[in-house]
């Protein structure tokens, strides 16, 4: 026998000596680190690494295995890695590749971006941990230290290791840090598990073994024996549904040698409350099968092919859909749905249950950090064909890409606003794009950039311009509220009658208003005073129920109080309307009604969307009140009324796209109308009755306003005719913010006259934000625009780095919003 011993470099591997890491922190650089020869063979890239940085062990991102460091000097050596956490990569080069385009393009740290892209609860977090020292044991032990002092390092010695946040709840911070500085505790870097584990349960199996002699089963005993016995095995959970007091009995059966008991690993499943019937395969409209075998040729082409299928409300774009995700299925590849709202995500997924069976996984911020992180293993584990969810579900990470699809492309909640700002419906289009699948843009009401793109025919535009079965589109009438008689109206005469109409014969209605509340806000008759956010320039939103008046944007609370604190008046009185307010008024004009809401306050508990749509789907709701929750994709087949209480809350925005986010709203709440073989009516209560966005959604006559509002886009050189970069600093000190402000907007000036190739950049500002304060901070803006996104971005990279150079450390904070969706 003849042994051949081959090194690594023989069979073709090359040795890894180094590693670049990009780190989950706001860093905008990457790392280079030493491979110990231990890990050479089991690193991978994709895999998390911890690394030594700046003083403690951080969680970083294997993103390449660089053969030599030839721009550092011979003499440096970079630190080894510490240790490997995954034997497996979380990403592929693919999602790699997606991940650097969207770092190079919404100028984000690439470590951030990888972190944002993976389930939350799989990351080791660092921690400061106090320990007690020598010196200071010393003093515990002779009674050196003041009474408060020693409260301290007992609580810290009691325990051995504690961590510093933990410590601070309980006593102040300034009395700790003076411990450190006499040297009687010390502060060290450690690292928190905060990892999200995998679902052990027990599962009961029968060991082929039946009751002796020497051993008699009482009469449940046996019972459970035998149930045991006909399935085989049987999850503990289970049996305890099945058999009350399973669990003693279980416990002999063990002891006896009649079953035994093991740990198994188990999924989560977010899916398992849903009640899914049969699956009803529609026949199909001339318009939809046209549209249909448009797609199917993109899809059989295995190329980039990207569709705007613009359909009014009711048209069957769900259906399409359905048969287009069960063609790229039948090919062996994976379908990606987007939907822009938590609250549609189970409705869709019940319909793909139906027609798919369980290979459909569900991702969004809603499920549990278990649940996301079971539902991403069965996705990167291919045991799923298809991925339905709100905005991060874009992350999902599937191998066999085929096709995404953007239900209600236009909705602005695809924009993430926080931290990484990026854009779901953007990023479908480049991830269709890196994987050759076909895209499936799909609204009513298409937002003017997609529309644009079909125009100059980057997208190919599908039509459905007429609702199955031939069913009308409602009638929609605008109510002038300036006409109405009295003050504080809510409800118009008409709005009145049609509601009394449509309760008495049994039907269902929808009154729509995008703001939440009892009242907008609060005010002293006597002096003028009105109860403000300490944090934010907004007035408190009155709710009544929990007696609180609310900020919307900081969670600031106080109880409503009975005087004024300005003048001690008593007359403080609410003005305005929100949500709650108008569920108030309509429950003590339809006392008869059930009346139900749905906003963000009525939806906080696990699965209240659903519980409130299951019951409107029911007919056990007469009246639904709601924000925009309730204007997106719900097919309520006994709607016929749909009330807008105002229309002008949008409208009058101070947003370059107010018209055409009124005109979407208006549009698609009266879209839920009419859906069922009941005919549809919408009454739009409006003090602005004559503003084109108000009349063409009162036409549904999309064309018509995109024609209106491009013109006006144009003239003004806004998206889609230009791009918009937003620069928000922001600070504690209103003084240095004001500075930090009118610096950017000097020096990116010189820039523009200094660089040549910027020319056509054009800068707007600085001026203070719309909401000048908001969470403590002091904001101001600066939007800068132009045609061309390469020097767009190379002003914006160079006019950051320099602004961070001048203004890191001081208290301001510069972020950088590419292809802001609001400037508020």
């Amino acid at each position: 026998m003849i042994i051949f011993l081959f090194g690594m470099e023989d069979i073709g591997f090359e040795k890894k000596k180094f590693v670049e890491v990009a780190i989950g922190l706001p860093i905008d650089k990457t790392f280079y680190y030493e491979i110990p020869p231990d890990f050479e063979t089991r690193l991978m890239l994709g895999s998390r690494v911890l690394v030594p940085f700046r003083g403690r062990k951080v969680t970083g991102y294997a993103i390449a295995f660089p053969p030599d460091l030839t721009d550092y000097p011979k003499s440096y050596r970079p630190k080894p890695i510490s240790d490997i956490l995954d034997e497996r990569p979380l990403f592929d080069d693919q999602m790699l590749a997606f991940y650097r385009w969207i770092s190079d393009y919404y100028l984000y740290p690439l470590g951030q971006v990888i972190r944002g892209g993976l389930p939350p609860g799989i990351n080791l977090e660092s921690q400061r941990l106090l320990s007690i020292t020598p010196k200071g044991r010393d003093f515990l032990e002779s009674g050196k230290l003041a009474q408060e002092e020693r409260k301290i390092v007992k609580f810290i010695a009691d325990h051995g290791e504690m961590a510093l946040a933990r410590t601070a709840k309980q006593f102040p911070h300034w009395r700790i840090y003076s411990l450190e500085e006499a040297g009687i505790i010390q502060v060290d870097h450690g690292l928190k598990d905060v990892r999200v584990k995998p679902k052990r349960e027990k599962v009961i199996k029968y060991r082929g073994k039946d009751e002796t002699e020497d051993f008699i089963l009482s009469p449940k005993g046996k019972e459970v024996l035998a149930f045991i016995r006909e399935v085989g095995e049987i999850s503990h959970t289970s049996l305890r549904s099945e058999f009350k007091g399973a669990s003693r009995i279980v416990k002999r059966l063990e002891e006896k040698g009649f079953v035994s008991i093991e740990l198994r690993e188990v999924y989560r499943d977010p899916l398992s409350h849903l009640i899914t019937g049969e699956d009803v395969r529609p026949e199909l409209t001339p318009k939809q099968i046209k549209a249909l075998e448009t797609i199917d040729k993109g899809i059989d082409s295995l190329q980039f092919s990207p569709f705007l299928l613009y359909g009014i409300t009711g048209s069957g774009k769900t259906e399409i859909y359905l048969r287009a995700i069960e063609r790229v299925v039948e090919m062996g590849r994976e379908a990606l749905v987007l939907v822009p709202e938590i609250s549609l995500t189970p409705q869709l997924i019940g319909q793909f249950l139906k027609r798919f069976g369980g290979r459909v996984a569900m991702l969004h911020s809603g499920l549990s950090r278990g649940e996301r992180y079971d539902e991403w293993r069965r996705i990167r584990d291919g045991n799923v064909d298809i991925v339905a969810g709100a905005r991060s579900a874009i992350f999902a990470p599937l191998e066999r890409l085929g096709m995404i699809i953007v239900d209600e492309e236009h909705e602005t909640s695809y924009k993430q606003e926080e931290k990484l700002k990026y854009n779901a419906r953007d990023l479908a289009v480049v991830r269709a794009k890196m994987c050759d699948a076909v895209l499936i843009l799909g609204s009513a009401t298409p937002s003017l950039e997609a529309y644009h793109n079909a125009m100059v025919e980057k997208f190919r535009l599908l039509k459905l311009d007429e609702r199955i079965e031939g069913k009308p589109l409602p009638s929609v009438e605008i109510v002038d509220m300036r006409r109405e008689k009295g003050r504080g109206i809510i409800l118009s005469e008409k709005l009145r009658n049609a509601l009394a109409e449509n309760v008495a014969i049994g039907r269902q209605s929808l009154l729509f208003l995008n703001r939440r509340g009892f009242a907008n806000f609060i005010q002293c008759p006597d002096c003028g005073f009105v109860f403000k956010c300490p944090n934010c320039s907004v007035s408190l939103t009155h709710h009544f129920r929990v007696k609180k008046l609310l900020c919307h944007y900081c969670n600031y609370a106080i109880i409503v109080p009975d005087l004024c604190p300005n003048c001690e008046g008593y007359r403080i009185r609410s003005f305005g309307i929100g949500t709650e307010g108008v569920e108030e008024e309509v429950s003590r004009m339809f006392p008869q009604a059930t009346i139900d809401r749905m906003d963000r306050d009525t939806t906080k508990a696990k699965r209240s969307h659903q519980r409130i749509l299951k019951k409107v789907k029911s007919g056990g709701t007469d009246i639904l009140v709601g924000t925009q929750m309730i204007a997106k994709g719900h097919d309520f087949p006994n709607v016929t009324l749909v009330g807008v209480i105002c229309a002008d809350f949008s409208l009058n925005f101070p947003d370059f796209r107010s018209s055409e986010r009124t005109f979407q709203l208006l549009t698609q709440v009266a879209g839920r109308a009419g859906r069922g073989i009941n005919p549809g009516k919408v009454i739009i209560q409006t003090f602005n009755p004559h503003h084109y966005s108000v009349q063409m959604a009162r036409e549904q006559d999309f064309s018509k306003f995109y024609q209106e509002e491009a013109r006006f886009r144009k003239e003004l050189s806004y998206p889609p005719f230009s791009r918009l970069i937003n620069f928000r600093i922001e600070g504690t000190s209103q003084k240095r913010s004001i500075r930090a402000a009118e610096e950017i907007g000097e020096w990116g000036r010189r820039l523009l006259k200094e660089r040549p190739y910027l020319r056509g950049i054009e800068i707007l500002g600085p001026s203070p934000a719309p909401l000048v304060k908001l969470k403590g901070k002091h904001r101001y803006q600066m939007l800068v625009k132009g045609k061309r996104a390469h020097p767009l971005h190379r002003f914006v990279e160079e006019l950051a780095e320099e602004m961070n150079k001048r203004w890191i450390g001081s208290g301001i904070n510069l972020s950088i919003d590419v292809d802001p969706i609001s400037v508020m």
